[in-house]
């Protein structure tokens, strides 16, 4: 009996051990995370001040040793296999304690960040609905690959080491807070590559780029107060580089496939003018943080939104301003995408700064990852963009990019078209479609109240819903443009 009693006794001393040590995992890892497959993924956590630390995987013939350092913190580099739905173990021990983190997959990990229209749940919010939702919630459960790590909101004036977060599985308990963007994406990735698929949710409703840059960036930028960082007096949204200390950095130790980022409508009028050189930056500090190279930088376009709202009239027609700095940034960033959306807003959604279609963008996402990541580069995963303009016979010819193919719905009047003879004047045109072998696909734009056009737009307005879709079923990106005159 007294054997029986000490027996018990030490199994719980053990528990204790094992949950009350100094031995930890980062919040970031743990119980049903998804690894970058084929890399090294780091694992880190803290343990007692300079002590020894082995962590092995159930993948790995030998463990990997470190030693924490004066503070405890201690990380290291575990080889990666090919994805495999099979589950694995990751454990760490230190002298007489040991963690584990069970249920883990290798597959493609992707960071999701920006906004609230990344934030955004599956689930929806008040006022916010997701359309299709409710099918989806309901059959999750199917996407047994599909992980989320919702990194929780904070703030700090220095780089973080970590972060809080939690890996939740997909089913329809869970999916409901999926980022709904994210959720689509993930879910169509994993069914097209037949892989697990992890997001990792950085993201906060109403911020600014700034708030996601370093401090080494913004230190130059004559109209950021760094001071403001740790106001009392500044709205988090508002305040420089917290999010990328606090939230981004800690996540950048995940090995990642990607980067996802939908953001913008709060620097509609803050900085917008220089909004696309900030993005280029902050991309390329991003890829350094994460030290993986070039890996993807896919941005969502901001959808169609009307932004006068009577209070902020600054910000009316402010919007095409910014979505044309997006295009710019992608193609400034070396391996970068722009997922166009100017066709996915409803009529009733002119003041809901958070339209419904999010299904189309997360797959649209998934096209250009294929494309970009896994060298499905035969996939039409891009959207038609402007090429050039010129006037002939007083009409105006446009040529496009990504658009040898035609357009699809031409039985309808293509709308969104407008030409200006000068002074910032535009008249809507009437827009008709051509193909020749010599220049492709063309559109044809004319006016009786322009007989000399000078400047073409297209779409280039707040909220404005084209109907001009290449054949891939792709929108046709918003633009404005001067047309070159004859030498």
């Amino acid at each position: 009996m007294l054997r029986k009693t000490l027996g018990m006794l030490a199994a719980l001393l053990l528990t204790f051990t094992l949950q009350a040590g100094n031995l930890k995992f980062s919040s970031l890892l743990g119980d049903n995370m998804v690894l970058q497959q084929n890399t090294q993924a780091r694992i880190w956590g803290t343990a007692a001040p300079r002590a020894s630390v082995s962590v092995s995987a159930s993948w790995l013939k030998s463990s990997v040793s470190t030693r924490a350092d004066a503070d405890g913190r201690w990380e290291v580099q575990l080889k990666t296999p090919a994805a495999s739905f099979e589950p694995q173990t990751v454990r760490a021990t230190s002298g007489g304690e040991m963690v584990r983190a069970s249920n883990v997959l290798i597959g493609e990990v992707w960071l999701c960040s920006g906004q609230s229209n990344m934030e955004m749940s599956l689930g929806g919010g008040m006022g916010t609905p997701v359309e299709g939702s409710l099918e989806e919630i309901a059959l999750s459960g199917q996407y047994k690959g599909v992980r989320q790590l919702l990194v929780r909101k904070a703030r700090a004036t220095e780089p973080q080491a970590d972060a809080e977060g939690e890996w939740q599985l997909c089913n329809p308990a869970t999916s409901p807070r999926f980022s709904a963007v994210g959720y689509f994406f993930a879910t169509r990735l994993s069914k097209a590559l037949d892989v697990p698929v992890g997001i990792i949710n950085a993201s906060w409703g109403g911020s600014v780029i700034e708030a996601w840059m370093g401090e080494e960036l913004l230190k130059d930028c004559p109209d950021v107060n760094l001071a403001n960082a740790s106001s009392n007096e500044v709205n988090d949204m508002y305040k420089p580089m917290i999010m990328y200390n606090a939230m981004f950095r800690p996540a950048a130790k995940m090995a990642l496939a990607g980067i996802l980022w939908f953001q913008g409508e709060s620097n509609i009028s803050i900085a917008n003018e220089v909004y696309a050189e900030r993005l280029t930056a902050m991309a390329a500090e991003w890829r350094r943080d994460i030290g993986r190279g070039d890996i993807p930088f896919l941005i969502v376009e901001l959808q169609p939104y009307d932004y006068y709202d009577g209070q902020y009239g600054l910000q009316d027609e402010h919007g095409p301003l910014l979505r044309e700095q997006q295009f710019i940034a992608s193609r400034q960033i070396p391996n970068a995408g722009l997922v166009g959306t100017n066709d996915l807003a409803y009529e009733w959604e002119r003041t809901q700064i958070h339209a419904s279609q999010k299904r189309q963008i997360g797959e649209r996402l998934c096209f250009q990852a294929l494309a970009l990541a896994y060298g499905y580069t035969a996939l039409p995963a891009f959207n038609p963009c402007f090429k050039s303009a010129r006037v002939e016979d007083g009409k105006v010819i446009v040529s496009f990019d990504n658009a040898r193919s035609g357009f699809l719905g031409l039985d309808e009047e293509i709308r969104g078209f407008e030409i200006s003879g000068g002074g910032g004047h535009f008249q809507p045109a009437r827009a008709e479609v051509r193909m020749s072998f010599r220049e492709g696909t063309t559109v044809v734009l004319s006016t009786p109240g322009v007989p000399d056009p000078v400047a073409v737009r297209y779409c280039f307005q707040d909220f404005a819903v084209g109907n001009l879709k290449g054949t891939n079923g792709l929108p046709l990106i918003p633009f404005r443009a001067e047309i070159p005159k004859d030498e």
